[in-house]
């Protein structure tokens, strides 16, 4: 061992044995699996006794290493990490810190080629996650000077550059290998070990340069409430599990790995919603939460699944070409939270919680309202589809009234499917404020009903209550309506991701006689559509949704808005489905009544209404 004691007494005077003797001899290297002799717990060792022999020398090593280093560096080129949202500038791993650790870790040069001694014979192999081989994109980035971008610790930016924890250094201002790891000391972590400078418990390391506290926009701000962070269901220790054994605990390496991150942006561990189903698929976390991934296996759902590579934290709103809904979209994995109470329309969920939106003006901003999130692909995007699994979108034109009516028809919608702009008109469900009450609510419940038919009293109705996109659209057993299911439209068994059903006439057809509930229990949610002294009961109304037509509310009225409507004109959303109504040689439309009645100018289901009063 006299080896291993002039070596030790050599490190004294390049000041690196001072902090292996602060935490003691029985967590020094001796022992670890960075101890290459008989003695090591690694899984390469060799016949030598001296633990320090493979880094240090006292003698001919090369002086420009500093540390009296004695591994021979490896020549290799490296990949280097790189992501939309990484600013942090190049990366080039340090010749007198980060190369250092890479000489044995890259897998390039043998563990055992020393510069003084030459090779020594050694047994066994890296195994694959410490093998970091020459693309280090796929870890975090090393031999960087942080930039700040508003989601890093301003310590990081001062002078002389500090963490805000004092065992997580930067070296020359940079962050190296050594900012996360003490080669000498093992089990600082003692659940994870990896020779890291602190326990990772809590995210504590992560968070000693990153911050959540720092204002939007920032995608870590409300961290430190959200249900990651605080959650204390319990998750396994074992695979790609964090060994802390709680979500809370576990926080950013639930999601995230500092290596060997398979081609992952952002080190995370998994690709989109697969770095979200090992605990939100029914399984892992215990309480489990609600079984998420089950419903975008329903017949309607959001294309999450079945979508991939589309999606980017930095891309620009709203979503035109690369269609796609990944989670991320509509939740950040860093603010989500449960909800409390009863959320008061426009108002955010908990669950949607620092995600980004695009507003009523065309600007993308964090998202403050439900519909923002929506508009981010169903407002001014592009290529909105229509397609056979969703059921017939319903082609609709600005009424052509007869003449004699002395009204005016809206102009023509430039984008028929264009959600905020029918949301934006005063005739149109109340869903961004803008809706001008322009009928009787004398057939609008008090409150809205729940999946069961009972009123939910936390959610009363009135001529100007405002509603979420999500009242409509949502999964057919949302929990918030006494349901069995999660909230949210993520999938569902009704058409367009409808909670309820609402059928929809075919083009040219009709239902031939039909149940008025069970056609319209989606508008039945919040109208009286059924029962004595309902909206059946308005003119012919009774006639239309039962009898012998069945006809659908959606094939004279428009579930959205009308783009440029008016009170005269489109009165209670009327805006007719051209699949199913067709024009007269008297016009087109309704004329309006006193006070719900009018004057039907139409032709449907091959029967002519022109100039008939109901």
């Amino acid at each position: 061992m006299r080896g291993l004691r002039h070596i030790i007494a050599c490190l004294f005077v390049t000041g690196l044995a001072a902090p292996l003797l602060a935490v003691g001899p029985a967590q020094m290297v001796v022992g670890t699996q960075h101890d290459l002799t008989v003695t090591g717990s690694g899984p390469v060792s060799s016949a030598k006794t001296d633990t320090c022999y493979f880094c240090h020398a006292p003698h001919n090593v090369t002086g420009s290493l500093g540390a009296l280093w004695d591994h021979q560096l490896s020549v290799q080129t490296y990949t280097t990490y790189t992501s939309t949202t990484y600013n942090s500038g190049a990366q080039t791993p340090s010749v007198g810190s980060s190369k250092l650790c890479l000489s044995c870790h890259d897998g390039t040069v043998a563990v055992g080629q020393t510069i003084a001694s030459g090779l020594v014979a050694t047994s066994g192999s890296l195994t694959a996650p410490d093998n970091l081989g020459s693309n280090l994109g796929t870890s975090h980035p090393v031999s960087m000077v942080p930039a700040n971008d508003g989601q890093l610790v301003t310590t990081l930016f001062g002078t002389p550059a500090t963490t805000k924890d004092p065992a997580v250094k930067l070296v020359s201002g940079k962050v190296e290998c050594i900012t996360c790891h003490d080669p000498h000391v093992q089990n600082l972590d003692t659940a994870r070990g990896m020779f890291l400078v602190r326990s990772n418990s809590a995210g504590t390391l992560c968070l000693a340069c990153h911050d959540p506290s720092r204002a939007q926009p920032n995608q870590l701000s409300g961290w430190t409430s959200g249900s990651h962070a605080t959650a204390t269901n319990t998750v396994p220790t074992t695979g790609t599990f964090a060994p802390y054994g709680t979500v809370s605990a576990d926080a950013c390496s639930s999601c995230h790995g500092a290596h060997n991150n398979n081609s992952v942006p952002r080190n995370m561990k998994a690709a989109e919603e697969a770095a979200c189903s090992p605990c939100h698929a029914g399984a892992n976390a215990t309480p489990s939460p609600l079984n998420i991934m089950t419903e975008f296996t329903k017949t309607y759902s959001h294309p999450t699944t079945t979508v991939s590579g589309a999606h980017d934290p930095s891309e620009t709103l709203p979503v035109n070409t690369t269609r796609h809904a990944e989670c991320a979209d509509c939740h950040n994995s860093h603010a989500a939270a449960a909800q409390t109470g009863t959320a008061l329309a426009p108002t955010i969920q908990a669950a949607m919680n620092g995600v980004s939106g695009y507003d009523a003006a065309g600007a993308q901003i964090p998202a403050a309202k439900e519909y923002q999130v929506c508009l981010k692909c169903h407002g001014d995007s592009t290529n909105k589809p229509a397609t056979s699994t969703y059921g017939r979108t319903a082609t609709r034109y600005p009424q052509g009234l007869p003449a004699s009516s002395g009204l005016v028809a809206p102009p023509p919608p430039g984008d028929a499917l264009n959600i905020r702009l029918k949301f934006m008109s005063p005739i149109s469900h109340n869903v961004m404020g803008y809706s001008v009450p322009s009928v009787t609510n004398a057939y609008l419940r008090p409150y809205m009903l729940n999946n069961d038919g009972t009123n939910n009293t936390s959610r009363p109705l009135t001529a100007t209550s405002t509603i979420y996109c999500s009242d409509c659209h949502s999964n057919d057993q949302a929990r918030a309506n006494k349901g069995t299911g999660p909230n949210g439209p993520h999938g569902s068994a009704y058409q367009h991701l409808l909670q309820m059903n609402l059928y929809q006439e075919p083009a040219g057809g009709r239902n031939g006689g039909g149940n008025v509930a069970a056609n319209n229990t989606m508008c039945n949610k919040c109208h009286i559509v059924s029962g004595t002294g309902s909206i059946a009961g308005i003119g012919s109304h009774s006639e239309h949704l039962g009898g012998d037509v069945g006809a659908a509310c959606t094939t004279c009225h428009d579930p959205h808005g009308v783009i440029g409507g008016t009170a005269a004109t489109n009165r209670g959303l009327m805006n007719f489905d051209t699949g199913v109504v067709s024009s007269t040689t008297g016009g087109f439309g309704v004329v309006p009544g006193t006070p719900v009645r009018g004057t039907c100018y139409l032709r449907c289901h091959g029967e002519t209404h022109s100039g008939r009063t109901y």
